[in-house]
């Protein structure tokens, strides 16, 4: 029997009090499931109504109901969840607002947009089989893509009514990514414009007025396209610009400032800031020449602008880029393409003076946009919608809303180095996870800690601080507990206050660590014990070395003075009074900007007399401070990564170092055998200065064999997926 009606819940991870993209995709999706009439369309907000300017048009209709979670009673009577409330809903509590909701509403299907919403739904909550996954944040170039990215999207894919895809190359796209062929769950979900066609397109040029409505991004080419205009001799133009939402990125220092300066002192630019969607399209009508041109950077998008499209069905032809995706729709004869700032004057002008090129082009657009109205849509989307609740009505009423998975908490002072744990399990279909961010060593939100306390399965205590002492001492029996050791725990009293009995493993992260730890506290159950290192990102640091690295050394990290800055300077100072090609570059913060370390006396006097020893020698120039950043692209540059510590525990930026195919030079530090290769390894300085002179003798076939001999060595026993599996097998078999 065919249905007859849908109760549709509708929610983007946006800001619908902002003109943007996202925000009026939410307005489209939900005008046009309400251009059937048995269709009830429940839109909830992210954030609290500020103004209507974007959502004006949904109050027109008396079959959406618009939800405030700020304001709505039935959210108001749920005081867990009101209690969660902050300015707006982040991911995880708009997946719990939606949960409730249903629970309440028995909703026929749940449409949202947004990766890391979409992630939560579909690893936590069963109302993830009736929901449809709109997905535009999620990574477009495979390279980009992460083991981690593919099982969420393998998740979301089993795990839903429907994962949809505003083009067919979005969707063979992620077909591609999961390896399956048939359409199966993908449902095309195409962009949505106004039905307000006009009555007889003229297809003509009247008063030279270009018009640009959207965000304002680097990407977008704003404020580019306005400068390039105010340029252009010879003819009397205009340009309307709609917009009011700033998005610097990447980014560019004094953007906002830089852009209104342009928008306001332009006699040519007329800024309407924020206006409503119908304000927009009476805009469109009155000008002649719409503009979507972005940055190269965006030319592989799989995903269809908006705004082209409402051009189009207001009869005006567009400037934008040249790609697959626009040639496909478009032809490859379309005659406004842009991609140089001189294409981009070129076209401007060819659409003012060629009344045929105008028309030609606005014909084009027009006609692929009429395919695109509410009504257009609507009559392709609503059987497909229909049939996809028919599939699932037999979730419609679930009586356990939650998926059976392993509760993991994470809970720690400073959880840097389990970043990709957690990120591995986060993704995993077997787990649920969720955070303690304590504040110090033995500093936390107590009533948070409780709750994580009785909510977990299992608890990953990491680093054996006050952390593992809190936890250990209020464990439940039928909870489990595992404690990762570092360094730090050696000269700490906590392992003193740690109830042992309650802990199931303890991880140490390499052989001299837990040497020194059963040394220090012999009373330490060494039968709970197992060593899983440090992992590393392998993927992330496969990239090629780049030419001029040859005579580039590195050291990752200098405080405390136990990092033995002073041994790499002498290093890189014996080396460069043989060949003055030599530098040294080091990245990290500098001393003075740890305050703690500062402060003490012996520390702030080491690296005063280091640091005058360079500002008085001829090599100072070669020796280069560098803050944090992307340490895979700092590795290409460098050809050596020296670790002269006085000890570690595993000294991962080395690990880190290898994996990007850099020679490491290691002082023999406690403990340092059991990590890495005796030919690595050096016990004086003049034997770090030989071995890096041999080296560099080497052809370069031969250094290219050691670098790639080194990589191997990480990734054959540190590359992350290999150890996350380990601490896989590890939970699941203390927790059966």
């Amino acid at each position: 029997m065919e249905r007859t009606g849908l109760n549709v819940l509708v929610y983007g991870d946006v800001n619908a009090n902002i003109i943007d993209g996202s925000s009026i995709w939410l307005t489209s999706i939900s005008e046009t499931l309400a251009q059937y009439k048995d269709i009830t369309v429940n839109v909830l907000l992210k954030y609290p109504i500020m103004r209507k300017t974007v959502i004006n048009n949904l109050f027109e209709y008396d079959n959406i109901n618009i939800i405030d979670p700020y304001t709505d009673e039935s959210i108001k009577q749920n005081n867990k969840l009101k209690k969660k409330l902050t300015k707006f809903l982040s991911y995880t509590i708009a997946a719990e607002t939606i949960d409730f909701l249903d629970s309440i509403n028995n909703y026929d299907l749940i449409i949202i947009r947004g990766y890391n919403l979409s992630k939560e739904i579909s690893q936590v909550y069963k109302v993830s089989h009736k929901t449809v996954y709109y997905i535009t944040d999620f990574p477009q170039q495979e390279e980009d893509v992460t083991k981690e990215d593919i099982i969420y999207l393998t998740t979301m894919y089993q795990n839903s009514a429907a994962l949809a895809g505003q083009t067919k190359e979005l969707i063979n796209y992620f077909k591609d990514i999961l390896g399956v062929e048939e359409d199966g769950k993908f449902l095309y979900l195409p962009p949505m414009i106004p039905n307000n066609k006009l009555g007889d397109y003229n297809f003509t040029n009247r008063s030279n007025t270009l018009i640009y409505a959207g965000k304002f991004s680097p990407l977008w080419k704003v404020p580019d396209m306005f400068k390039i205009t105010n340029k252009i001799n010879g003819i009397n133009l205009k340009f309307v610009v709609i917009g009011d939402k700033f998005h610097n990125y990447p980014y560019q220092y004094n953007y906002r400032y830089n852009v209104e300066r342009v928008l306001t002192e332009s006699n040519r630019v007329q800024w309407k800031k924020g206006l409503t969607r119908k304000e927009v399209q009476e805009e469109i009508q009155r000008s002649d020449l719409g503009v979507s041109w972005r940055h190269e950077a965006l030319d592989d998008s799989k995903e269809l602008s908006t705004k082209v499209l409402e051009f189009g069905i207001n009869g005006k032809p567009v400037i934008f880029n040249r790609n697959s995706l626009h040639e496909s729709i478009y032809g490859q004869d379309y005659p406004l393409y842009a991609n140089t700032e001189e294409e981009f004057e070129e076209k401007v002008k060819l659409a003012f003076a060629d009344n045929g090129v105008y028309k030609k082009a606005a014909e084009t657009v027009n006609r692929v946009s009429e395919n695109h109205t509410f009504e257009k849509v609507a009559e392709y989307l609503i059987p497909k919608l229909k049939n996809i609740a028919n599939e699932v009505e037999s979730f419609k009423h679930i009586e356990d809303r939650y998926f059976d998975k392993v509760h993991l908490l994470f809970a720690g002072h400073d959880l840097k180095f389990a970043k990709m744990l957690i990120d591995y399990f986060t993704a995993h279909k077997d787990y649920i996870v969720k955070i303690d961010q304590w504040n110090g060593h033995n500093s936390h939100d107590e009533q948070h800690s409780l709750e994580c306390l009785d909510w977990a399965d299992v608890v990953v205590a990491e680093w054996g601080l006050g952390n593992a002492v809190w936890y250990s001492n209020r464990l439940r029996k039928d909870q489990k507990m595992i404690i990762r050791m570092h360094l730090q725990e050696k000269n700490t009293e906590y392992p003193k206050e740690t109830k042992w009995s309650s802990v199931d493993q303890i991880v140490f992260i390499a052989q001299g660590i837990k040497n020194d730890i059963f040394e220090e506290f012999p009373f330490i159950p060494e039968h709970k014990a197992t060593i899983i290192e440090n992992l590393v990102d392998t993927e992330l640091l496969d990239k090629p070395k780049l030419p001029d690295s040859k005579f580039n050394l590195g050291m990752q990290g200098i405080c405390p003075s136990r990092k033995r800055l002073d041994l790499a300077i002498d290093i890189f100072e014996k080396l460069w009074k043989q060949d003055n090609r030599y530098k040294l570059y080091v990245k990290g913060k500098l001393p003075n900007e740890y305050n703690w370390l500062w402060a003490r006396t012996a520390e702030r006097e080491y690296y005063t007399e280091i640091f005058t020893k360079i500002n008085s020698s001829p090599w100072k120039n070669s020796v280069i401070f560098e803050g944090w950043g992307d340490i895979s692209e700092w590795y290409q540059k460098i050809n050596f990564v020296l670790s002269p510590s006085d000890f570690e525990s595993f000294h991962l930026a080395v690990a880190e170092g290898m994996a990007a195919r850099t020679i490491p030079v290691i002082r023999d530090w406690d403990g340092s055998k059991y990590i890495y290769e005796d030919k690595y390894i050096y016990h004086e300085t003049d034997e770090a200065v030989d071995l890096i002179i041999k080296l560099n003798s080497l052809s370069v076939e031969e250094q290219a064999k050691w670098r790639e001999d080194a990589r191997e060595f990480i990734v054959n026993n540190y590359e992350k997926y290999k150890l996350c599996d380990k601490w896989d097998q590890l939970i699941k078999g203390i927790v059966s």
